[in-house]
């Protein structure tokens, strides 16, 4: 598991959704800290887990009107990515008191979350500004 850093690179020049990028790295970064400290205690985890979930509804939920409003071509396949996430998440966090790891689920969400960024959200940035 690795901590994030945020990188003007990653900036989509939209500034909510900039603020909720950061703020999804947050919780990412929060995970990190736990599981690096050593912190093994599930119940802790969990709600962190339901934070990262409503957040991250929350964003994809904006951001999907946003691309929406913009007349992104891809935005059914952005959703599909969005719900696969989410249910991949769900997934895992379910399992916390079997098998699976806390820091597998950390993992998971940072590569998610940079990998996201970097290649999909930047294609409706490229988009909505050939627009311009």
């Amino acid at each position: 598991m690795k901590l994030l850093q945020w990188k003007d690179a990653y900036s989509m020049g939209e500034i909510e959704i900039d603020k909720q990028h950061k703020g999804l790295f947050d919780l990412s970064n929060e995970i990190y800290k736990l599981v690096e400290a050593g912190v093994d205690d599930n119940e802790h985890f969990r709600e962190l887990f339901m934070a990262l979930n409503d957040y991250s509804i929350e964003h994809f939920i904006y951001e999907e009107m946003y691309i929406q409003e913009e007349g992104f071509p891809g935005l059914e396949e952005h959703i599909g990515q969005h719900l696969k996430f989410n249910d991949k998440l769900k997934e895992l966090c379910v399992g916390i008191d079997k098998e699976t790891h806390i820091k597998d689920i950390g993992e998971f969400v940072a590569t998610w979350l940079v990998e996201h960024v970097i290649n999909e959200d930047m294609k409706y940035k490229k988009f909505i500004e050939t627009k311009k």
